[in-house]
């Protein structure tokens, strides 16, 4: 489109990471057609079937490797980040994927914490103000203590905490490392590991009230429809144009600038959960997702700031 082209590269790789992040508020939600077919692994397995193949046919036409070079790191990343959306996406059919969401978006805070205690790195007030409100925020959404409050609840924040280690890695060693290759491991990797899941609960079955509590996250194979397929087509879509908007964002602007932006995805889950299955979070679980959001910004703003004023 001629005036995205006409604007500031910073301000278009905002526009893009927005409308990628959007289509995976919009694929995520999809997740819950299929969510009582399949478990979590079967599903991923089944995903990854289409989205390596789109992203081998996106490198190709743009002319970008898929195969990384810096395997060690890729491989480290790739085992936090296949375990924080192994944990994410097992948890999404038991809350609003709103709130679930928001213990992910935790990872800027764990990034902040992790950050000081591996690598020494020196943080301010104004960052230890956003821990704060951040950590009364999830309490707000899954509120310990709580009757409706179980152990899965502390999923999406382990899945976060493993999403930041992830981050970490990417900005500290894989700079240079290609994108889609990137990518593409992460979609090999979740996708192998998916059916490891799935094969073991197939072959080791965990306990009926297990199942009964979290099927989504032990079921073993199941057989599957058409329907399924074209769902799982459509939402391997989804993320494969999502990933690549995101790809090109980060290409044009720093990731400071864009961290913030990231953001959007609470609002287009939170959008779409309550477009396509009426699913609205309660007051004090909005309050706690306004909290951790308001934190990621400070922490985000801050890093931007010259070290003694943060």
């Amino acid at each position: 489109m001629a005036w995205l082209e006409s604007i500031h590269p910073a301000k278009r790789g905002a526009v893009l990471l927005v409308c990628g992040i959007s289509v995976f508020g919009f694929s995520d939600n999809l997740t819950l057609l299929v969510s009582d077919q399949v478990g979590v692994g079967q599903f991923h397995f089944s995903r990854s079937l289409f989205a390596m193949l789109m992203v081998a046919f996106l490198g190709r036409i743009l002319g970008v490797a898929v195969i990384p070079r810096y395997w060690k790191p890729v491989l480290a990343r790739t085992v936090f980040m296949v375990t924080a959306i192994l944990l994410y996406f097992g948890v999404m059919p038991m809350m609003p994927i709103a709130e679930a969401g928001a213990g992910l978006f935790t990872s800027p805070i764990f990034v902040l914490i992790f950050s000081t205690i591996l690598f020494r790195e020196r943080i301010g007030w104004r960052r230890i103000i956003a821990v704060i409100m951040g950590t009364f925020g999830v309490m707000l959404v899954f509120r310990p203590g709580n009757e409706g409050f179980s152990l899965y609840h502390t999923l999406p924040v382990m899945a976060g905490a493993c999403y930041a280690m992830g981050s970490i890695i990417t900005f500290r060693y894989l700079r240079d490392e290609s994108a889609l290759a990137i990518l593409m491991s992460f979609i090999v990797s979740i996708g192998v590991c998916g059916a490891v899941v799935t094969t073991t609960f197939t072959v080791l079955p965990v306990s009926s009230e297990l199942l009964e509590q979290a099927p989504f996250l032990f079921k073993g194979w199941q057989t599957t429809d058409d329907l399924f397929w074209l769902w799982m087509l459509l939402i391997a879509a989804g993320a494969s144009i999502a990933l690549s908007l995101m790809t090109k964002a980060y290409q044009l602007a720093e990731t400071s600038y864009l961290a913030i932006y990231e953001y959007a995805y609470l609002i287009s889950v939170g959008l779409f959960g309550w477009l396509f299955w009426g699913i609205v979070p309660g007051i004090i679980s909005v309050v706690g997702i306004l909290l951790i959001i308001l934190a990621g910004v400070i922490i985000v703003i801050a890093q931007q700031q010259p070290e003694e004023k943060n």
